[in-house]
């Protein structure tokens, strides 16, 4: 009789403590919800020497890719999914690498040629952590 208590006792304790953390913690009880999908509006602003057309916003981890079409390609993705520049099937001689980022519903892809995307990206962040102190 003793043992059925205890286990009723501590199955009681984890069922509040859970229920403790699901309402208490916002964050604890959106991990169990699936992402939602949003539209990403993707603007381009090349500042490189090539046409606009050599560029497509890309959400690597989906596998999917848009075109720009004045400026701007939209694309359905998970709140938590990231994007980033790539370059057109349709140019294969020209390269371009490319960072990617959390996506938003508005974010602005900027193609530039004469700095490296991940030194720019290192630089950002080297810039942003200053900054706050």
């Amino acid at each position: 009789m003793k043992i059925f208590v205890s286990l009723i006792l501590v199955g009681l304790t984890i069922a509040g403590i859970f229920a403790l953390l699901w309402f208490v913690m916002p964050s604890f009880s959106t991990q169990f919800e699936p992402p939602k999908t949003i539209q990403v509006k993707a603007y381009l602003d090349n500042r490189c020497t090539v046409t606009n057309d050599a560029f497509v916003a890309e959400a690597p981890e989906q596998g999917r890719t848009a075109k720009f079409r004045d400026g701007v390609a939209i694309m359905r993705l998970p709140e938590n999914a990231k994007i980033r520049l790539a370059v057109s099937r349709a140019f294969p001689a020209f390269t371009y690498e490319d960072t990617p980022q959390d996506v938003a519903p508005i974010v602005t892809l900027i193609a530039d040629c004469s700095v490296s995307p991940k030194l720019r990206s290192i630089f950002g962040s080297m810039k942003e952590r200053f900054q706050q102190q």
